[in-house]
C-alpha cells in the first residue's frame, strides 16, 4: 500500500457505495429482480456473482438512474444525488491492469489504439485485489466520482500468465497511451493533458558565447548533431 493514494478517502468511498448500492437494489426491484437481489438489502447480503449480476442489470438500463434521482429511496441529500447522474458515463470493459503508479493504478483498454485510465479503488487497493503478478487481465466497470476514476470493485479476473514478449508489448501500449495523455476522468468535455516535454538542458557557456559572437557556427553544429 502506498498511504492510501490510490484509494479514495474512507469518507468518500462510504459515500460513493452507499449511493452505488441503493441505485443497484432499486434497479434490481424495478426490472422485477436478479439472483435473489430485489432492493439495496438483499443486494448487501447477496454472493460476489450475484451483486455482480446485478450490476450489470443496472448498466443495461442505465436510464433508470434518472427514475432513481426523481425518487431516492434512500432520501440523499440533493447534492449527493447528483453525483449519482454522472454514472450514465461509466466505462464497462475487459482491460490489462498494466502497472500501479504512485497517483492511481493503470488500466489498458484493449481497443486500439489502447486508452491508458488512471483509476482508484474504493476500500482496497485494486492490485491487492487481483492477487497476482501485473499485467492482469480482467473484466471490470469503471465509474466517474467528483473528477476523478474510480473501479466498482466488483472484478472479474482472468486466470492468464503473459510472456516476456507480451508483458513488453503491454509496456509499449503504456508508453503510446501515455503519450496522448492519461485519462483521469470520465466526465463529458474533459480531455487528457498531454505529457510535460522534456526538460530542455541548459546552453553550456561556451555554447551561449558562441551563439552571441557568431551565430552561424551554432547553427551548422546542430544540425551536424540532429543527422
Amino acid at each position: 500500500s502506498k498511504a492510501g493514494l490510490m484509494l479514495l478517502p474512507p469518507e468518500e468511498a462510504w459515500l460513493f457505495l452507499s449511493l452505488y448500492q441503493s441505485l443497484i437494489g432499486f434497479a434490481a426491484g424495478r426490472l422485477g429482480g436478479v439472483e435473489g437481489v430485489v432492493d439495496v438489502k438483499t443486494f448487501m447480503s447477496a454472493s460476489l456473482e450475484a451483486r455482480a449480476k446485478a450490476r450489470d442489470l443496472l448498466l443495461d438500463n442505465i436510464s433508470l438512474i434518472n427514475a432513481f434521482v426523481e425518487k431516492n429511496p434512500d432520501n440523499f441529500p440533493e447534492k449527493e444525488l447528483s453525483y449519482v447522474n454522472k454514472w450514465e458515463h461509466f466505462v464497462r470493459g475487459e482491460f490489462f491492469i498494466e502497472r500501479d503508479l504512485n497517483k492511481y493504478t493503470i488500466f489498458l483498454s484493449e481497443e486500439r489504439p489502447p486508452k491508458a485510465y488512471g483509476v482508484l479503488g474504493l476500500t482496497d487497493e485494486i492490485v491487492d485485489m487481483i492477487y497476482r503478478p501485473l499485467p492482469a487481465f480482467v473484466s471490470a466497470v469503471l465509474l466517474p466520482w467528483k473528477g476523478q476514476i474510480v473501479c466498482d470493485g466488483l472484478i472479474s479476473i482472468y486466470n492468464i500468465a503473459f510472456g516476456r514478449g507480451i508483458r513488453e508489448g503491454f509496456t509499449e501500449s503504456y508508453r503510446k497511451a501515455k503519450a496522448q495523455g492519461i485519462i483521469t476522468s470520465l466526465e463529458p468535455g474533459w480531455l487528457p493533458k498531454p505529457p510535460k516535454p522534456a526538460r530542455v538542458p541548459k546552453t553550456p557557456a561556451i555554447e551561449r558565447f558562441l551563439k552571441k559572437k557568431c551565430p552561424k557556427t551554432v547553427v551548422e553544429k546542430s544540425s551536424v548533431q540532429h543527422e
